[in-house]
């Protein structure tokens, strides 16, 4: 028989290596569904139920622009319905949203092998191609017509967000689907942003809450918010996404600047003696105020998400010198707790005396009489960390561990209303259930500094 008797010709040789990756693809999810447990399949079907045909999530299961908290989506959609202009879908990037809800498919789809999976983290990274800022970065909020930025947001618009794991959950989400994909399309867009979290990274080392352009608002209309910060995971956020770009794309750079970042947190520890951090500093590493119901104060949410961070950098060669502040800054939790498996959100230097804070700035006695909405108490994930640490026993051996959680997860205090991950209607709660499950499904994660 000739050679070209024994080949397949090209359609047919695809079409069989197509149908073996099916059957292998399903093989696998078959053996997976036997080990992953219904309720992660259920949450993370519902996080799929909720996202939009074009990919990514808004604040609810149907599309559309309720919901918006930023000023300038607010202001536009006061316009456009005056005008009875169309409005649009709100794209929610602050996590948890369209990065986490990404993230949590990939890690399913990885898991299972269920291509359904897979296909929703894919629309998810191509809407976030799609609507990529100039910057390189993407805001909290994203007005959409299917995967388009609306054209005038583009045009207004002059803030990209580094807090709440806007830009950096993005980047990592990019980067981590190019890894298990291979399209360029997702590396392109990872490397814009992963260049962006470089030139935002002040020159001590930390990340402010936002980046703006052109880059002289910030001398003629200077704000709180371009100087060195830890709120809503700005710092922390950034770190943990350059150390997984360093790893995914061979890029030492990520690495050394997330490196910066952790020797910046345990400067200002050192110098404010004090062991937690604050949410806001001054350009000299001073504790700051922030919004008008954040007074100067250490933060429970923003330590934890801090001592992960120097976690994460503890395991990379070198990081044996985040031990002793994290050692310091979990101490800290493990005593400020203002009751079992719950904590205040922020604290006052030198007492430790919780603070609750009104809408006009006046200090109030509990959490009920303050700002709303605001997680003034919750657990914050500070559970799940001290577990790590070695801090506590558990009272049974083998009672389940407490829940990681993702940015944005306050989580609860026992007894209070229902975390975010336990209340799933709306899709931002979907995914921080999904994300804990998965978490779940883990071993804890290894203490870098146990034997020092």
């Amino acid at each position: 028989m000739s050679r070209a008797g024994r080949s397949l010709p090209a359609a047919r040789l695809l079409a069989a290596l197509f149908a073996v990756a099916l059957t292998i693809g399903a093989a696998r999810a078959a053996r997976a569904s036997e080990t992953t447990g219904g309720d992660l399949r259920r949450a993370l079907d519902d996080v799929l139920a909720c996202e939009r045909p074009d990919g990514g999530w808004t604040y609810g299961c149907e599309p559309g622009p309720d919901g918006a908290a930023t000023k300038i989506v607010v202001r536009a959609q006061q316009v456009a319905v005056l005008l009875g202009l169309p409005l649009w879908d709100l794209l929610v990037v602050r996590s948890p949203g369209t990065p986490a809800g990404g993230l949590v498919l990939l890690e399913g789809w990885r898991r299972t092998g269920d291509v359904r999976w897979l296909a929703g983290a894919r629309r998810a990274g191509d809407v976030l191609v799609a609507t990529q800022l100039a910057s390189g970065g993407w805001a909290s909020e994203m007005p959409v017509h299917g995967q388009r930025l609306a054209p005038w947001f583009r045009w207004l618009n002059r803030w990209t967000a580094l807090d709440d794991d806007v830009t950096s959950g993005a980047a990592r989400f990019l980067a981590e689907l190019w890894a298990a994909t291979g399209e360029r399309a997702y590396r392109a867009s990872a490397e814009r942003a992963f260049d962006l979290l470089l030139a935002a990274q002040l020159s001590g080392g930390a990340w402010p809450l936002t980046w703006r352009v052109p880059r002289w608002l910030g001398v003629v209309s200077p704000s709180f918010e371009d100087l060195p910060s830890t709120n809503d995971a700005a710092t922390a956020g950034p770190i943990y996404a350059l150390l997984v770009g360093a790893r995914l794309l061979g890029r030492p750079d990520l690495a050394d600047a997330a490196g910066r970042g952790g020797d910046w947190l345990v400067r200002v520890q050192d110098g404010a003696h004090r062991d937690a951090w604050a949410q806001q500093y001054t350009a000299d590493g001073d504790l700051a105020a922030g919004r008008r119901f954040e007074p100067v104060g250490l933060a429970s949410w923003e330590t934890r998400e801090m001592l992960d961070a120097l976690l994460a950098l503890a395991r990379e060669p070198g990081g044996a010198r985040f031990c002793r502040a994290i050692e310091r800054g979990a101490a800290w939790l493990a005593r400020v707790a203002i009751a079992p498996g719950c904590w205040a959100r922020l604290y006052a230097p030198g007492d430790d005396r919780p603070i609750f804070v009104a809408r006009d700035g006046a200090q109030v006695a509990t959490p009920e009489e303050a700002k709303r909405p605001y997680k003034w108490t919750g657990e914050f994930g500070i559970p799940a960390l001290l577990a790590t640490l070695g801090h506590g026993a558990r009272s049974v051996p083998d009672e389940p561990l407490p829940p990681r959680r993702v940015f944005g997860d306050a989580g609860r205090c026992p007894g209070g209303p229902p975390a975010m991950a336990d209340d799933v209607p709306n899709p931002r709660a979907r995914i921080a259930r999904a994300a804990v499950l998965l978490a779940a499904d883990e071993p804890l994660p290894t203490d870098p500094c146990a034997e020092r």
